[in-house]
């Protein structure tokens, strides 16, 4: 017989197997010198000088229609140069100004008041080439409505906060990392004298 308990019961239990065998959010370590430029690459490049850095860690974006990415927790610091500048956190140093040109596939980013803030990059399976997207600029801030990137287009995380990204349809990973160069300007370079770290959720939701 079936009884009102054994079916609250019966429900209790496919919850409980649901969430044990759920994949939970992704979270990375970001260090300071996780250079963006070197997403999809074997090695990080250095083409103006003061250091590399370190590739930056990727999460493999699941298929699906419509998939949107949100960052619900960023936290940690970091610091542009160890043992002179004032360390920040992942919303960026609030001066800047970053103007730092693209390379190989992986395009620049311009934010005129701030610098050393988080920046994410999507890729397909290939290895990122030239031409770049175009530069996104994010002096004037976010937009209102969610941002929807291009392949190798390099956009702002910051925090995270309130801010949701469409994921191209061919994507298949996601890049977290930093956009730097000497006083953030020209060329990707300029990782090796970075410090700290964060540590980034990834929300991955599709239709």
């Amino acid at each position: 017989m079936i009884t009102k308990a054994s079916v609250v019961l019966a429900i209790s239990m496919l919850w409980w197997a649901l969430a044990a065998f759920s994949s939970p959010e992704p979270t990375l370590t970001v260090s300071a010198r996780a250079n963006i430029f070197g997403a999809g690459q074997a090695k990080p490049p250095d083409p103006g000088g003061g250091g590399a850095g370190e590739l930056p860690p990727m999460v493999q974006l699941p298929p699906g229609a419509n998939r949107i990415v949100t960052f619900p927790s960023v936290t940690g610091r970091v610091n542009p140069i160890r043992e002179y500048e004032d360390w920040n956190g992942p919303a960026g140093d609030g001066v800047g100004g970053t103007n730092v040109q693209s390379f190989e596939g992986i395009s620049g980013i311009v934010h005129r008041a701030n610098g050393m803030f988080l920046v994410g990059v999507f890729l397909s399976d290939g290895v990122p080439a030239s031409p770049e997207p175009s530069r996104l600029d994010f002096t004037n801030g976010m937009p209102a409505v969610p941002l929807a990137p291009e392949l190798g287009q390099t956009f702002l995380i910051g925090d995270g906060k309130g801010h949701k990204y469409h994921v191209p349809a061919e994507a298949t990973r996601l890049y977290l990392g930093f956009a730097d160069a000497y006083l953030y300007r020209g060329a990707p370079g300029w990782y090796d004298n970075n410090a700290g770290e964060l540590k980034v959720t990834v929300d991955i939701v599709s239709d």
